[in-house]
């Protein structure tokens, strides 16, 4: 199959300019914002730009050649550049002119990173900001502890819509995002992309082409050092151990308690041991319930997942750490290592009251379900009756 040519990729993107709302006059920060979204209509905005004759068209297209994700990128803006130069455009990053200052001063800023706090079903928002001309390259990933990577999109914002979309999340969401170093967050997205592709499972977009669109540096394969400074010594600290179950005070934790759904097997053991035919008193049947939910706690941590929820912990402990919480990264990262260390779920403190939490929540929203419905009865019968003295 014939290569497209120059020309053709340029017409092509030409095409998508114009789908995108990008006029024939569009000024040197209106072709900026959209970079990065296709190599052909990259194309096009180096070519536009090569006949845009100003210091901030320069500096632009210094960066596309540079960083161009495509040779075929970089060649045109290199063509462009030449143009700009015989037209009288000083080239060098020096160049007299406050735009060059402006464009300089942003291209040569560091990529942010900044994540989320992790969810209860250990999903993770996760952005890097590449700063641009007129605005910045906004690389968006959602990711899933341990299915992988669910989501992955790059565009072209400008720093107002981006401080919106901030307040929006922490708004509608109480998400908060906290920046981190971005190699970091740029990590845990290509280790959820590793994931999902050895599960085959589904993602929305495709993390190759965008990843290098938004930068030729290749994504870390190994966990970087910590991003921020981390408690020592916490693996071993029994003190933050022992109080680790003081994490569920967080608000970021609030939806960790574990779903009915999960749960299910353990209530439907909890109401055999109330409707056992052996009579018990009321400390053997205690004790009963003690058992089932230790073995629960055991299962919920102890099974498939329990690498996962080490993970989970670790990486919570880290936000923690970011905000400047660190008792509570200090409780986070106790936990994880004794998961990791193979200690029994049911004696980490967190698993055990996390678990135990979510059933209380259950049984009280039962007990107020049943007491609605016999408020709302005229009658009461002798089935609730019984019921009522029972609780």
């Amino acid at each position: 199959m014939a290569k497209s040519s120059p020309d053709d990729l340029r017409t092509a993107g030409e095409g998508l300019l114009a789908e995108w709302g990008v006029e024939a006059e569009a000024s040197v920060d209106g072709l900026v914002a959209v970079l990065h979204r296709d190599t052909a209509a990259d194309i096009a905005i180096a070519h536009r730009l090569g006949g845009i004759a100003s210091d901030a068209s320069a500096a632009a297209l210094d960066v596309l050649q540079r960083d161009g994700a495509d040779k075929s990128v970089r060649r045109e803006a290199k063509r462009a550049r030449y143009r700009l130069q015989q037209r009288g455009v000083s080239l060098p990053p020096d160049a007299a002119g406050a735009a060059v200052v402006s464009a300089g001063s942003i291209l040569s800023a560091p990529i942010e990173g900044y994540i989320s706090p992790l969810d209860g079903r250990g999903d993770q928002l996760v952005w890097l900001v590449k700063p641009q001309p007129g605005g910045a390259s906004h690389f968006f990933a959602v990711i899933s502890d341990p299915d992988g990577l669910r989501e992955v999109a790059l565009h072209a914002v400008t720093r107002k819509a981006l401080k919106t979309m901030r307040s929006e999340l922490e708004r509608q969401h109480e998400l908060h995002l906290q920046q981190v170093d971005w190699r970091y967050a740029d990590f845990l997205v290509r280790r959820a992309f590793d994931w999902a592709r050895a599960r085959d499972a589904r993602m929305d977009g495709d993390y190759p082409a965008l990843r290098s669109q938004f930068s030729r540096q290749p994504a870390p394969t190994e966990r970087p050092d910590p991003p921020v400074p981390m408690p020592a010594g916490v693996a071993d600290d029994t003190v933050a151990l022992s109080a680790s179950a003081d994490l569920l005070r967080e608000p970021e934790l609030r939806t960790w308690f574990r779903p009915i759904e999960e749960l299910q097997p353990v209530v439907e053991d909890l109401g055999s041991a109330k409707d056992s035919p052996l009579v018990l008193n009321d400390a053997q049947q205690q004790e009963r319930f003690e058992g089932v939910i230790l073995q629960a706690v055991d299962a919920v941590f102890g099974g498939a997942l329990r690498a996962s929820w080490t993970r989970r912990l670790t990486e919570q402990g880290v936000y923690f750490a970011a905000t400047r919480r660190p008792l509570r990264a200090a409780q986070a990262l106790a936990a994880a290592g004794a998961l990791e260390r193979d200690v029994t779920p049911r004696d980490i403190p967190f698993c055990h009251q996390l678990v135990r939490a979510s059933l209380a929540f259950f049984f009280e929203a039962a007990m107020a379900r049943e007491k609605e419905r016999e408020q709302s009865s005229l009658v009461l019968t002798p089935q609730q009756a019984a019921r009522r003295t029972e609780r």
